[in-house]
């Protein structure tokens, strides 16, 4: 299979869990060689580490690694960004690159200014990424050629599904829904597991009969052509077991709870861009 990218180097700062999934799904799907990945981190090893990993290279001056790259990619700490952005801005400044900032709350304005590069693109992945069922959800500057956003359009295809939009504000809206999300449906899986154990169900099977019904119930959903609200009215006989749970959710206002967890985590994706 072909090399997508073959004149490309690419550079990236940051080798969180998101940092180090980029890395792996860009070698899986031939996005680009491992020889044309530069990676650097604050912590050196772990960057020499997650290097040696996948045959690429680490580079403890992030001056160096600008240099040799066309496209880097910001997968710092939304909060280190300031810091990150006073030790490179200057050799920024003096090449045209291609940045893609996976930064959640940082808008690009903000990355504009500090950096001193018009060229960017902000973009909101997901756990799922790291098998390729990832979602990811981005923005190009006007400044970004089409020729670059074809690149940054087969980067963020490494992870899974791209969604692009024109408008920011629905980033941090992205942030809240499929960035946190995996979290909410692994608390949810979490909690209905306890609930199954404490019926008196063995570890294993409660896992496997969760596990199977969120599985089955999402791949019913993806096949049907009802709404997701008809999909449970049909599985609630009148009068049955069905019925008789959910009216524990609603009488916990358990609808309220979710919409006000979600809107915490927009919120604290607004507060991060101050």
């Amino acid at each position: 299979m072909k090399i997508k990218l073959p004149n490309i180097k690419i550079g990236l700062i940051g080798v969180g869990t998101m940092g180090g999934i980029f890395i792996k799904r860009l070698l899986e799907s031939n996005a680009i060689a491992a020889s044309r990945i530069f990676i650097n981190d604050k912590f050196l090893e772990r960057a020499k580490a997650l290097a040696f990993l996948h045959k690429a290279k680490a580079l403890d001056d992030k001056q160096e690694l600008i240099k040799v790259s066309n496209i880097l990619i910001l997968a710092v700490k939304p909060q280190d960004f300031k810091d990150l952005a006073k030790e490179i801005d200057d050799n920024i400044n003096k090449k045209e690159i291609l940045i893609i900032s996976i930064m959640a709350g940082v808008s690009i304005k903000t990355v504009q200014r500090l950096l001193g590069c018009k060229m960017v693109v902000r973009a909101m992945p997901n756990m799922p990424s790291g098998i390729g069922r990832g979602i990811t959800v981005w923005l190009a500057s006007s400044e970004v050629a089409q020729k670059n956003k074809k690149r940054a359009e087969i980067i963020l295809r490494a992870l899974g599904q791209t969604i692009e939009t024109n408008q920011e504000k629905y980033l941090d809206m992205a942030t809240a829904v499929s960035g946190s999300g995996p979290a909410y449906v692994f608390l949810f899986q979490e909690l209905f597991i306890k609930a199954a154990r404490e019926l008196g169900l063995p570890q294993k099977l409660a896992e496997k009969l969760v596990l199977e019904t969120i599985q089955g119930a999402v791949e019913l959903q993806r096949q049907s052509q009802d709404s997701p609200e008809i999909l449970r009215k049909k599985v609630t006989s009148k009068g049955g077991t069905t019925e008789e749970a959910l009216k524990v959710f609603a009488n916990r206002q358990a609808g309220k709870m979710f919409g006000l967890a979600v809107k915490a985590a927009l919120n604290k994706s607004r507060e991060l861009k101050k």
